[in-house]
């Protein structure tokens, strides 16, 4: 069984699974990705590029891309209201991708599609609706519907990379468990009206943290604590918040997108079961705040091309090389967690000012500011 030629079915046409194809088809591995939705996404969604996704798409030959679609972003600064009293510098981390990446998600999508349709043209099956799995000793099947004609395709393994409400991960009968924070957010994409340039903003008034981020073409994301879910948020209800607390006004400027979100870390109790594989949001969620979850779901992705590629020339290793890639990566997230959850906290209401600004200075005014801009940027997770 030496050298034996695998294959994979992948379900989920996203970032992650989009991604994950490139990595199999760049080292021989056929694959298929079923994707249900018969048309690519149109919102900007998930926006922020790490360093370690850039080093990740330079191995793959695909960072020339992003570089020319995404705004770089060298810098953020921290304000208490409207004055500044810090900053986190990325131009200090170590070179070429010293730097977070500004690419909505429509766009990164975009991008990887068209990739890994000019190394597997026939590789990406849109409007595949998968019902359900089974798998036995030797081989995994995915049935799913096509323009109203039921299929099932064969393959040694199938990853799910089909998001948070996975229904490979349910099918499979793995646990999914965690919490749900009080923590609740309005954000929009808003055209930019600032002074602030390529630059992020982070704003730490007494009722609550705003983000504010550059995308390309002249437009700006505002992320919004709020102390309660805004069930119908509006940009009327964004910018009242704006205003109220950092006297900005948004009630007129032109926006793209809305809408509110809640907070919530859960990871899979496994990330395989015999043939069936999780990888990305499947696997594990984290706060958003700072931007890690799409970024984790690449490494997961990378490390678990690199596994089956192991396992094609190594089958009787199968189980322990999977359990290393699970144990390896549930250790990435824990970490990546514990930094979100630190971001968050930060962004709270404050109930005592003086304290709250303290840390943040402590943070960002002494030695301490390069090891935030290594935290922020998501260094030191993994050595690739």
């Amino acid at each position: 069984m030496t050298n034996k030629s695998i294959n994979i079915t992948i379900v989920g046409g996203g970032p992650v699974g989009l991604f994950l194809g490139i990595c199999l088809s760049k080292i021989g591995i056929t694959c298929t990705i079923l994707e249900k939705r018969t048309e690519p996404i149109s919102g900007s969604r998930s926006l922020g590029i790490h360093p370690i996704s850039m080093e990740l798409f330079e191995k793959l030959g695909i960072k020339d891309s992003f570089l020319s679609e995404g705004l770089r972003i060298d810098k953020g600064i921290a304000l208490d209201g409207t004055n500044k009293i810090g900053e986190i510098d990325f131009s200090t981390l170590e070179k070429p991708y010293n730097f977070v990446l500004a690419c909505p998600q429509f766009q990164t999508e975009k991008i990887l599609e068209q990739e890994f349709a000019a190394i597997n043209p026939k590789g990406l099956i849109r409007g595949a609706d998968v019902s359900s799995i089974q798998q036995n000793d030797e081989k995994a099947f995915c049935r799913y519907l096509k323009e109203g004609e039921e299929l099932i395709l064969e393959s040694d393994f199938i990853v799910g990379c089909d998001g948070k409400n996975s229904l490979i991960r349910q099918e499979a009968g793995i646990f999914y468990g965690g919490k749900r924070y009080p923590d609740t957010y309005v954000m929009g994409d808003f055209e930019d009206n600032t002074d602030f340039g390529g630059q992020a903003a982070v704003f730490l008034p007494k009722q609550g943290m705003i983000e504010c981020f550059p995308l390309p073409n002249k437009m700006r994301r505002w992320v919004v604590k709020t102390d309660e879910f805004i069930r119908n948020p509006s940009q009327e209800i964004l910018a009242e918040l704006v205003n109220e607390r950092l006297q900005h006004k948004l009630g007129h400027v032109k926006s793209t997108m809305l809408s509110s979100f809640g907070v919530q870390h859960f990871m899979a109790e496994k990330f395989f079961k015999g043939r069936i594989i999780l990888c990305g949001d499947s696997a594990h969620v984290v706060s958003p705040i700072g931007g890690q979850g799409m970024n984790l779901g690449w490494i997961g992705a990378w490390k678990l091309s690199k596994t089956l590629s192991l396992i094609q020339s190594k089958p009787k290793n199968q189980c322990n090389l999977l359990n290393q890639f699970s144990k390896s990566q549930k250790g990435i997230v824990k970490k990546a967690a514990r930094r979100a959850e630190l971001n968050m906290i930060l962004g709270r209401k404050q109930r005592i000012p003086f304290l709250h600004k303290l840390i943040v200075l402590l943070l960002l005014k002494t030695p301490l500011r390069k090891i935030a801009a290594q935290q922020f940027a998501m260094k030191k997770l993994i050595q690739i």
